[in-house]
């Protein structure tokens, strides 16, 4: 054995065993035994999410294949009426080369809409024989203005995201009630809200995510929040105190609002003890508030729990393959029969544009 061999594996065993070691100091928690499915959202409120989808225009575009699954940058149009964002939905494609329909898993990035964070998720879980999404999150250039009223800009995102499961329903290849999503610090909020909103979600895995949204956004120490907090609070003349108060009278759709009407054994949270983005008191109540569902509580701050990706990942991956196997109809919404007028859903409209 050739001494660049032996350093080759010594590095290997030095990797596996600080994996091991760092898989270690994570703690999980499992839902309580007593634990009772809650009630549904309001049903008026349920009622303002409610939409005919219209026909989709689908554009797809090859960007590389291998032996299992092909890789799509893919665009659709979302139309949707009383919205101030009419931008192309855009999303990473990963399709099994498969006979039969295969799960979906959609994935939310963080607030960069930085879709490498999210690749080693698609890749692991596409090798597993799953359809993933990622979808790129919109970069707003009205932060300040969104600050200032949130509850629409939520919205908005929350129907955007509803548009591609839409799309993926109209898909032969895609098998939507078998539907995961994933999502990290901003995509973790996005993941939360459509689990909440959407029937169609069966299983949800949502990381460094906090409430209320008031008190997270006022007091996280993300650079372009604090920026943003600072301007409105100088625009509107408020303290901290007076700023919370003033967002929770705008904010209708709060995390801590939809936490308490989700189906928590299917969801899995994972939390950071030293977060101050997402500070943690506030991850832990929004955990309480859903009724503590199955978790892993990481030793890091925000940024830093990228150290624990690949062993998130491995668990994300468990828990949703555990999850989707179990014999139930549950899905992490609760709204109740009904809720909105049943309407068939026209199939995409363009045919694929295939390009190397």
């Amino acid at each position: 054995m050739s001494a660049n061999t032996k350093l080759i594996r010594l590095r290997l065993a030095y990797c596996l065993a600080l994996l091991g070691g760092l898989s270690s100091c994570a703690s999980v928690t499992k839902l309580p035994d007593d634990y009772a499915v809650p009630g549904p959202l309001p049903a008026d409120y349920l009622a303002e999410f409610c939409y005919t989808p219209a026909p989709l225009v689908e554009k797809l575009s090859l960007l590389k294949e291998k032996k299992a699954y092909r890789v799509h940058e893919a665009e659709i149009h979302a139309d949707l009426d009383g919205f101030d964002e009419d931008s192309p939905i855009t999303f990473e494609y990963y399709e099994q080369i498969a006979e039969t329909p295969s799960a979906v898993i959609m994935l939310m990035p963080i607030l960069n809409g930085q879709k490498h964070v999210m690749r080693p998720f698609a890749k692991l879980f596409a090798k597993k024989g799953y359809a993933v999404i990622i979808i790129d999150n919109v970069q707003r250039k009205t932060l300040l203005d969104d600050l200032k009223n949130p509850d629409p800009a939520i919205r908005q995102v929350i129907e955007r995201h509803r548009r591609v499961i839409d799309w993926a329903q109209s898909r032969p290849e895609l098998d939507v009630s078998r539907l995961s999503v994933f999502g990290a610090s901003l995509g973790g909020f996005n993941a939360l809200y459509l689990a909440a909103i959407d029937e169609r979600i069966d299983v949800a895995a949502i990381a460094l995510v906090g409430g209320s949204l008031s008190h997270v956004l006022v007091n996280s120490n993300e650079r372009r929040i604090v920026e943003a907090v600072d301007r409105v609070k100088l625009e509107l003349g408020l303290d901290d105190a007076q700023l919370i108060e003033y967002l929770d009278a705008k904010i209708e759709t709060d995390t801590l609002m939809v936490a308490q009407h989700v189906n928590a054994d299917r969801i899995q949270m994972t939390l950071a003890k030293y977060d101050k983005a997402v500070p943690y008191d506030n991850q832990r109540e929004l955990y309480a508030a859903m009724g503590q569902p199955e978790a892993i509580t990481l030793p890091t701050g925000h940024v830093t729990a990228a150290v624990y990706l690949f062993y998130l990942r491995s668990s994300v991956l468990e828990f949703f393959s555990r999850k989707l196997a179990a014999n139930t109809t549950s899905g992490t919404a609760i709204t109740g029969p009904g809720h909105c007028q049943e309407t068939s859903l026209p199939a995409a409209n363009s045919p694929v544009n295939e390009a190397n």
